[in-house]
């Protein structure tokens, strides 16, 4: 079933499309909460909620593009659940929002939501422009939270390579940020 009759279904209220979205998604959405929860039945109720999200935002939402809307849904929901679970940390994912912490924070810091806005579409644009490779290993660090170990296998490289590219691309990101004057030195 495609993006458009999955959408169809919900918006005609069908409950085929929540299992149409388990069957296409649910693997997506599984792995997203796994990297960043620490625990299975976390994931798993935070997989539900999404289901639940996406039964009451779409309609009126209409994404464009059904997998990155689920994608962000789940994350979203994951770091949700993340912040709100302090005392059962997943430390896997702990380690990549620090670096990308370390990176982006600078004296003034980033504390408004406007300043935080505008820093996170540096980001997207900086990332737009890396080559291929660097922007996968990039976003499967720090949107999917994979591990470099996950990311050497995934794009056949050494966990060593993984840990240059990212350290190289943390502070090519750091200089442009501070370039644009979106966080001072």
């Amino acid at each position: 079933m495609n993006d458009r009759e999955i959408i169809a279904l919900l918006n005609n209220r069908d409950e085929a499309a929540i299992e149409a979205i388990k069957d296409r998604f649910g693997g997506l959405c599984f792995g997203l909460a796994s990297n960043i929860l620490a625990d299975r039945r976390d994931a798993e109720e935070c997989v539900s909620s999404v289901y639940f999200k996406l039964w009451t935002s779409i309609p009126p939402a209409d994404p464009k593009d059904l997998t990155a809307y689920i994608a962000k849904a789940a994350r979203n929901e994951a770091l949700m659940r993340y912040r709100s679970n302090s005392a059962k940390r997943n430390f896997s994912a702990a380690i990549p929002l620090e670096e990308l912490e370390n990176c982006i924070s600078g004296s003034g810091g980033a504390e408004d939501a406007i300043q935080t806005k505008a820093i996170a579409g540096a980001i997207e644009e900086h990332i737009r422009r890396l080559p291929s490779l660097e922007r996968g290993v990039f976003m499967r660090r720090y949107w999917f939270f994979d591990s470099a170990k996950a990311i050497a296998v995934r794009f056949g490289i050494t966990e060593k390579r993984v840990n240059a590219l990212l350290a190289k691309t943390r502070k090519e990101l750091r200089r442009y940020l501070v370039k644009e004057e979106y966080i001072n030195e």
